[in-house]
């Protein structure tokens, strides 16, 4: 892309809080970004802050999980004890208190204004970012994930904020306006000029960030001495395939606990001709492989 290109590459301001999804609708159409407020109270803050934590240290202790410094797409050597965050993949396993942002009110709703009526859920993980940290490279959710881009949204992210985000402890950035931008190369939305369009959202603990998967973004540099946590879900359109294997993943005990509805998001039904069995393609989200998939049989 020519200097004289990215010059006409013009990020827009954040958009205001709302608790009004009509209006956040609106937003997520200009700006490709809504701020939701009030989506979990502080009550619910504070114990989901308190399960992060214990697992948080689980991890450490038991030496599972993902520890990163935050830049390991740049290809540098990282040593062990630079590694400042962790991320806690996998939440639907990590806790009650996850299970609602399979389909939050306050945020499906958005999700599929972006992505459409039928939604698979990607992944759910907690982002902890350390004081100490580097910034990861801006990026979009659905390219690479897809090893083609595309032109239309097929996904969709959401973060809620367990931490208070602000420029001081690397609250996410984002670049607002970025969805309607022509395609550029990730060298390119990594030069200078370009992250310095990327702005930290300051923003309460309890809100909603909910973005289209083609908006450009990344964390920043946390420099508060404490850790700045977030519960990042992302959706699809149900033709792509997931960040998540959740059929192979999740426990069964905690398969017990979720409704008809959370397990089509997480794809244990099918889509058209997709995800079914025996070349069904109306397979129940309650299937069970061992008494109705069908086997060897003679007459």
């Amino acid at each position: 892309m020519k200097e004289s290109e990215i010059k006409s590459l013009v990020p827009l301001d954040y958009p205001p809080l709302t608790d009004d999804l009509e209006l956040a609708k609106q937003h997520l159409d200009q700006y490709g970004i809504a701020l939701i407020k009030d989506v979990i109270s502080q009550k619910e803050v504070c114990d989901i802050k308190q399960r992060l934590e214990e697992q948080f240290y689980g991890e450490e202790k038991h030496k599972v999980g993902s520890k990163v410094r935050g830049d390991e797409r740049y290809g540098v050597d990282i040593h062990e004890d630079q590694k400042v965050s962790r991320l806690v993949w996998n939440l639907i396993n990590k806790g009650d208190c996850f299970l609602q942002f399979i389909d939050h009110p306050k945020i499906f709703p958005l999700i599929q204004h972006i992505i459409g009526d039928k939604v698979i859920l990607c992944s759910m993980g907690a982002h902890m970012n350390g004081s100490g940290n580097e910034k990861m490279p801006l990026h979009q959710d659905q390219w690479p994930l897809v090893p083609h881009p595309m032109n239309f949204d097929f996904m969709a992210n959401s973060m809620v904020l367990i931490s208070d985000n602000s420029p001081e402890n690397g609250g996410t950035r984002l670049i607002p306006g970025s969805h309607k931008w022509p395609l550029i190369e990730y060298a390119t939305a990594n030069s200078e000029e370009i992250q310095n369009m990327a702005k930290s959202i300051s923003a309460p603990s309890g809100t909603a960030i909910v973005w289209s998967g083609r908006v450009w973004h990344g964390n920043g540099l946390n420099r508060s001495g404490h850790i700045r946590s977030n519960i990042s879900t992302a959706f699809l359109q149900p033709w792509v395939r997931p960040q998540e294997n959740h059929q192979y993943s999740i426990r069964k005990e905690v398969l017990k606990k979720i409704t008809p509805k959370q397990r089509s998001i997480l794809g244990f039904s099918s889509f058209g001709t997709l995800g079914g069995h025996d070349g069904s393609s109306v397979s129940p989200a309650d299937f069970d492989r061992e008494s109705e998939s069908i086997g060897m049989l003679k007459p």
